[in-house]
Order: C-alpha cells, then structure tokens, then sequence
C-alpha cells in the first residue's frame, strides 16, 4: 500500500474529517428537504386547489403568479444559505484538513 492511500485511509478516519462530512451533510438534507416541500407543495397546490391559482391578489395579478415567484425566490435564498454556510464553515474546514493531510498531524 502506498503512503498516499495510507495517508488518504488515515484522513477518513480523522475526528475532523468525519464532523465535517456530518456537518455537510446535515445541512445539505435540510436545505434539500425544505426545497422538495417547496416544490412539491406547488405541485399539488396546482393539483387540487386549482382556484387558488385564479386568484387576483395585487389588481389583476393572480395569486399563482405570486406564488411562482416566491418558489424561485425560495430557492434563490436556500442556495444563498448554503453558499454563506459553506463560505463561513465549510471552506475553512477543507483548508485545515487539506493542510493536515500534507503536513501530518
């Protein structure tokens, strides 16, 4: 086995690296599952309360209009959650394992 993989089987087991897999992962599921509720719960706003959609709310804007353009605003914000998430923990956290990893513990 060559020191490259051993080192590379050593940095999955690191304490660090397995918070910081957790750590991205918990916050990639509940981004995915509020954006999946979003999406999905339009989809079946549309499906069974047609109406809804019909609405005027602003004038002769209709309410499914709106509604639409929330969806996209939603899931512009979420990817902003993520990127300022990623920006203040994730990165850091890659740099300091990647420099662990050349340099040893």
């Amino acid at each position: 086995m060559s020191d490259e993989h051993r080192g590379n089987l050593q940095l999955l087991e690191d304490p660090e690296f397995k918070d910081l897999a957790s750590r991205k992962n918990r916050i990639s599921i509940q981004l995915t599952a509020v954006t999946l509720v979003i999406y999905y719960g339009f989809i079946l706003l549309i499906a069974y309360k047609r109406d809804v959609f019909a609405a005027k709310a602003l004038g002769n804007v209709p309410f499914g209009i709106l509604l639409g353009i929330g969806v996209i605003i939603a899931c512009f914000l979420l990817t902003g959650i993520y990127v300022r998430w990623a920006n203040r923990n994730y990165d850091s956290m890659v740099a300091r394992l990647h420099e662990k990893a050349r340099h040893g513990p």
